[in-house]
């Protein structure tokens, strides 16, 4: 028939590639329409690809075509600037997204809520939220008025931070103003009780939640089954989530994950194990970080080889573990004086493509000047600084320490200048050490004369 296709039609074509995330094909036709010159893209045709270069997290693209899209003729509208001012925020590019902001409003564009919630968010996300009040109050100065996710923004920022008294202040300022508090309000605020080891608090709104109908979803539960581990309250964690099936809940990973941790932490491997057994069995995928905690779990409880055994299985079942899985194994043979055995595995990263952080050096680090082994502590010290992993402050109190328990003072002190001009200073237990050797009949003149050349 010769029909052409129209705006509409290339529009449509677009934003079909860019929600099934085929965000290049999306560009080619783009292009394509650009270059046949018949069919101007429009407004929608130019968000639409903004947006798909959004979800990408490619900003930088989506300015460009906002750009592009200045030249052509087309005016930018609050949806492409709110698009492009969303994914700077989610990027922490703040200051780009307040820049963009501030073009917005001098073009004549009004912004929105949405456009003012994402800046909110990216600033509370940075710890800027002085600024978030400050942007909440020019909103409301414009007359545009807060929503619920502005307010969620505020009470999980405020709660973040142990100000939960202040969340619940903005909590009863939404209920005045007829904005429901929703599921995200009432999680942040017990994550908030949570975090302070408010357990009684938290279990109020969840039992608020509760009272409410269908408020509480799996991460609820998920942050009081966490409040109350760390709180080392396993049984009523326990019941929590015994109680999840009652509300038509499935515990995910997290749960599984968080509530494993916590039997192990307080000594009860067979329900850790038992758990973990009944995760296979509810079709819950174990993933590195429940490795992590079975691993941790069975060293910290004198069970180092059944964890060694595990890591093996893992390896077996070609399973891609983290490099913090094979701090733990390390760790554990070091405390229980295994060093070659630690050396191995250490030895063997690179095999996984691995690289050691700066957590694995310390450990062996410590491993080596507990067992009197000063000159492979020196050796892995220099490695680590030629392989680019810069020593911590716990790297050379450690090595420090070392030194001066193994009649290494004149090194040790020596170390300790190297320490503090790289900005960092001793510990508690280096310092007793320090005033320990001082107090001795026979004091090390290399300590004396480094003391004197501080003061």
């Amino acid at each position: 028939m010769g029909l052409q296709p129209n705006v509409i039609t290339f529009s449509t074509l677009i934003n079909g590639f860019v929600l099934h995330n085929q965000v290049p094909e999306a560009a080619r036709i783009f292009t394509k329409m650009m270059e046949a010159g018949h069919c101007k893209p429009d407004v929608v045709t130019f968000n639409t690809l903004i947006k798909g270069f959004c979800v990408t997290g490619n900003s930088s693209a989506a300015i460009q075509l906002l750009r592009n899209m200045e030249q052509r003729g087309c005016e930018p509208d609050i949806v492409s600037y709110s698009t492009i001012i969303d994914c700077l925020c989610k990027d922490t590019l703040i200051d780009e997204a307040i820049n963009l902001f501030s073009e917005m409003i001098s073009r004549g564009i009004t912004p929105d809520v949405v456009a003012y919630n994402s800046l909110i968010q990216g600033v509370c996300n940075i710890g800027r939220w002085r600024q978030a009040t400050k942007l909440l109050n020019e909103m409301l100065s414009k007359g545009i008025f807060p929503n619920v996710v502005t307010f969620n923004v505020f009470v999980d920022t405020l709660c973040k931070e142990g100000m939960v008294v202040d969340a619940e202040s903005v909590v009863e300022t939404m209920i005045q103003r007829h904005i429901e508090p929703d599921i995200i309000t009432y999680n942040s605020l017990m994550d908030g009780y949570c975090l302070r080891v408010e357990m009684d608090e938290a279990k109020q709104v969840f039992d608020l939640m509760i009272s409410k109908g269908s408020l509480v979803n799996v991460r609820s539960c998920n942050i009081l089954i966490n409040g109350y581990c760390k709180q080392k309250n396993i049984d009523e964690a326990n019941k929590v989530f015994q109680e999840m099936t009652g509300w038509e809940l499935v515990p995910n990973t997290v749960t599984f994950n968080t509530l494993i941790d916590g039997f192990y932490k307080a000594g009860r491997i067979q329900e850790a194990e038992r758990l973990f057994s009944e995760m296979h069995d509810c079709g819950q995928l174990p993933d590195v970080q429940t490795y992590s905690i079975l691993v941790d779990g069975l060293c910290n409880n004198q069970q180092l080889s059944k964890a060694v055994e595990l890591l093996r299985e893992m390896e077996g079942d070609k399973l891609e573990l983290n490099v913090v899985v094979y701090n733990t194994i390390i760790e554990g043979l070091c405390k229980a004086g295994k060093m070659d055995s630690a050396i191995d595995v250490f030895s063997g990263l690179s095999s996984k493509h691995l690289q050691p952080n700066v957590r694995t050096y310390n450990i062996m680090i410590l491993g080596f000047c507990k067992g009197g082994l000063l000159s492979e502590a020196e050796k892995l010290f220099t490695e680590m600084k030629e392989k680019g992993c810069s020593p911590d402050g716990c790297t050379y109190n450690t090595i420090i320490r070392g030194f001066m328990n193994n009649n290494g003072t004149s090194r040790g002190t020596g170390l300790i200048q190297e320490m503090l001009e790289r900005g960092f200073s001793a510990d508690a237990s280096t310092m007793d050490l320090i005033v320990d050797l001082l107090s001795k009949d026979t004091v090390d003149p290399v300590l004396v004369a480094w003391l004197k050349d501080s003061v």
